[in-house]
């Protein structure tokens, strides 16, 4: 039974970003811009998120992307409580990772990504997190 994703809300890490527009157009380009153009999902992100886009997009040569997402996001900066509740699961050097998925617990999101750091919040059950192909096929293409 495939479940109705309308209404969710979704953080899309900064590999997400890259992966869409580092290398031409990729089914991850694809993604990004369902996220950006659907009325049937919210965007959340918060300020850390926003500066790592900032600076890729610098990088990138895609500071319309940039734009484009932060017109389109919700910023939700979680409390220091809420960093403080995730950040065991992540390696000491990951401050910016307990962010976004403090991000993700106040605001019942789901991640998506392909970095690793977060396999450990994930399997004890304190946020959802999606890799991109997954995203891909469960949103874009049918699972």
């Amino acid at each position: 039974m495939r479940r109705n994703y309308t209404g969710s809300k979704f953080l899309l890490d900064t590999n997400v970003f890259i992966a869409a527009v580092k290398r031409g157009w990729t089914d991850t380009t694809e993604l990004l811009l369902h996220f950006l153009t659907s009325k049937r999902y919210t965007l959340v992100a918060n300020d850390v998120l926003m500066a790592e886009y900032r600076k890729y997009a610098e990088k990138l040569n895609a500071l319309d992307f940039y734009e484009f997402i932060r017109r389109r996001v919700t910023i939700v900066n979680p409390s220091r409580e809420e960093v403080l509740h995730v950040l065991p699961y992540f390696p000491e050097i990951q401050l910016a990772d307990a962010v976004h998925a403090a991000t993700c617990l106040k605001s019942r999101a789901i991640l998506v990504t392909n970095d690793r750091h977060f396999e450990k919040v994930s399997r004890a059950g304190i946020i959802e997190v999606w890799s991109i192909s997954r995203a891909i096929k469960t949103l874009l293409g049918g699972d």
